[in-house]
């Protein structure tokens, strides 16, 4: 992320630094505010995008390096997915979500049940009658019709076509859900970039210094 926070144009702020020699000092920082999303016209366009799933332990940069031969265009598979916080977005490493999962819950909790949700099923035609997912009760049943007979989930010989769900079952498939991102595709990465590095630059307005310096307003001056 560090040719990221370079893009960023900067601003002069009112120093608060109790070493200023006067009220009227400034010190430039990084603006931070300034955020770039992708393009309407690339994101709502699923053409533009492939699908990838994080393997393992893989950091944004890896994936970068992976993709576009670059460890430094992790912001670009950050901004792809409109990930502002990766600590809550971006998948966890094991290490990290034992951790999280053992801080948030007690062992006995961990194998508790959380909730139960449907398998798939289907007839003897191969035609979807339940899909996987759904969330339901324990006492879930459903009758349905196959071979011209109302039939009844009751009476399958593996029982319900419902799993039970753990707390560490559910902790750990929201953690997997996140591994499923979309990546720019290579020979769109120019377009992105030009339009980044256009939308970081400042238009003229009363706070304009140059393209990439604002000044702000001091209130310490009247």
């Amino acid at each position: 992320m560090s040719k990221y926070f370079r893009k960023l144009p900067n601003l002069n702020y009112p120093s608060l630094l109790k070493t200023r020699e006067s009220n009227v000092d400034f010190i430039q920082t990084k603006n931070l505010f300034r955020r770039v999303k992708v393009r309407e016209d690339l994101f709502g366009n699923f053409m533009q995008f492939e699908k990838y799933k994080v393997v393992g332990d893989e950091r944004p940069d890896n994936v970068a390096e992976k993709v576009y031969d670059n460890d430094d265009l992790d912001w670009v598979i950050l901004l792809s997915n409109n990930i502002i916080d990766i600590k809550n977005d971006w998948p966890l490493t094991q290490s990290q979500f034992n951790e999280f999962v053992n801080e948030k819950y007690t062992p006995q909790q961990l194998v508790s049940i959380h909730h139960y949700e449907t398998l798939e099923l289907r007839d003897n035609k191969n035609q979807l009658i339940l899909p996987a997912g759904i969330t339901v009760d324990e006492n879930f049943n459903m009758e349905y019709l196959s071979g011209g007979q109302i039939r009844s989930t009751n009476s399958l010989i593996d029982g319900r076509p419902i799993k039970a769900v753990t707390f560490f079952d559910f902790e750990n498939d929201l953690n997997d859900r996140k591994r499923n991102i979309n990546i720019l595709k290579p020979d769109l990465l120019g377009v992105f970039i030009k339009d980044f590095e256009r939308v970081m630059k400042y238009d003229k307005s009363s706070q304009y210094v140059n393209r990439k310096l604002k000044q702000t307003e001091n209130p310490r001056i009247k």
